[in-house]
């Protein structure tokens, strides 16, 4: 039965960031009364403008979560620490710590929905082909996914021993106009003559265009089964060589340089090393450069036919989309 999220009180986590934040508009559109929790506010004035309630604040601080879920009856939880170059610990506190937290909040608050918004990568880089929400997680050595697994083992913890109504969500790289990770990065890179492909860029990617991936949420949160895990990934599979050249092409360049995957990453440990003295974000991290090495396809049915959600934007489409926008706005430098 469908879940009417336009009757709800909906707390949004990670709003101010690429999908939480296109998430929160679309439920604001839909008539869904949306709370934001912001680390910094300023970032979402203009979804406070849009109708949003804002909440300052840290997932890691109880008392800021009671706050921000009283009254609520669902929560879409996105935020948590990404490819920041921070320690291991750090990423822990957030991506671990934080969901328990928040996930503990929710069930005093008596939400009705807890969807977590987790990662395709807990199923490691090297997965094989037509991964599927019954493959078993993978470590992989990289604190983003590693503690996704942790965040993932802790939700479903509580739906087993405290009835945490939660749906788990495992989108692939999501791209798209805004995107800072898999978008505005690599421009960025490309433009300043910094992309190498590593081992050529043979390592597979199936991503999903943020329109697609919204739409993927919405529908998880609407129609999906407490206590599931839906994958939400693009409709192609292509090579991450294909997908970077999009943007070089895009930028009038035909070929990118490639280096071994070894020397890529001992260059990246390199940059990561000179970082730390610097202060300064690396140009890249082995965490980058182990993502497009990767083997891992993956098989949307379970999304298909239990949220009647399927990927429609294709890789050719989504770049043209891409490059419509990057004709009209500016990028940041790499």
């Amino acid at each position: 039965m469908e879940y009417d999220l336009g009757s709800k009180d909906i707390l949004v986590t990670g709003g101010t960031g690429f999908i939480g934040s296109r998430v929160a508009r679309a439920l604001i559109q839909g008539g869904a009364r949306v709370r934001v929790l912001a680390r910094n506010p300023a970032k979402a004035r203009d979804l406070e403008a849009a109708g949003a309630a804002v909440i300052a604040g840290e997932i890691t601080d109880p008392a800021c979560l009671e706050r921000a879920l009283r009254g609520t009856q669902a929560v879409i939880h996105f935020a948590g620490a990404t490819n920041e170059f921070k320690p291991r610990a750090y990423f822990e506190r957030v991506n671990i710590d934080g969901t328990h937290l928040l996930a503990e909040a929710a069930l005093e608050a008596g939400v009705e929905r807890f969807v977590h918004v987790s990662t395709v990568w807990v199923y490691g880089l090297w997965a094989g082909p037509g991964t599927n929400e019954a493959s078993p997680c993978a470590v992989s050595g990289q604190p983003y996914s590693d503690t996704k697994i942790g965040a993932e083992r802790e939700i479903r913890r509580l739906a087993a021993e405290k009835g945490l109504p939660a749906i788990i969500l495992q989108p692939s790289e999501a791209y798209g106009p805004g995107d800072p990770h898999w978008t505005e990065r690599p421009l960025a890179l490309i433009e300043a003559g910094r992309m190498v492909l590593a081992s050529g860029g043979k390592g597979v990617t199936q991503p999903i265009f943020i329109d697609d991936l919204v739409r993927g949420v919405l529908a998880a949160a609407a129609e999906g089964r407490a206590g599931e895990t839906y994958i939400l990934c693009g409709p192609e599979v292509s090579t991450f060589r294909e997908y970077f050249m999009s943007f070089a092409r895009m930028l009038g360049k035909e070929r990118l340089p490639s280096v071994p995957a070894r020397l890529a990453l001992g260059a990246a440990a390199l940059a990561e090393g000179a970082a730390r003295i610097s202060g300064r974000p690396p140009v890249f991290t082995r965490q980058e450069i182990l993502a497009t090495t990767a083997t891992a396809t993956y098989d949307g049915g379970k999304a298909a036919r239990e949220l009647g959600f399927t990927a429609g934007i294709g890789l050719a489409e989504g770049m043209r989309r891409v490059e419509a926008w990057l004709r009209s706005a500016p990028r940041p430098p790499a």
